[in-house]
């Protein structure tokens, strides 16, 4: 593997582990607090950006980008 797939395996790390947070997180305010609570959308949003971002990169990363 090049170097360009080592930092793409570094940068799906970071993601994975940034989903990871987020998702606690989301789970932990969701015990304490409404579903519809500000904060819990908000993480949520959060969440879903960064776990479409992740599967944009994998897609990429395995199909070349084409759809």
């Amino acid at each position: 593997m090049g170097e360009r797939g080592v930092l793409l395996d570094r940068n799906e790390e970071e993601l994975s582990a940034r989903i990871e947070r987020l998702r606690r997180e989301l789970l932990e305010a969701a015990r304490h607090r409404s579903l519809s609570d500000n904060r819990v959308i908000e993480l949520s949003q959060r969440l879903d950006t960064v776990v479409l971002l992740a599967q944009k990169k994998k897609l990429e990363r395995t199909d070349g980008g084409h759809l």
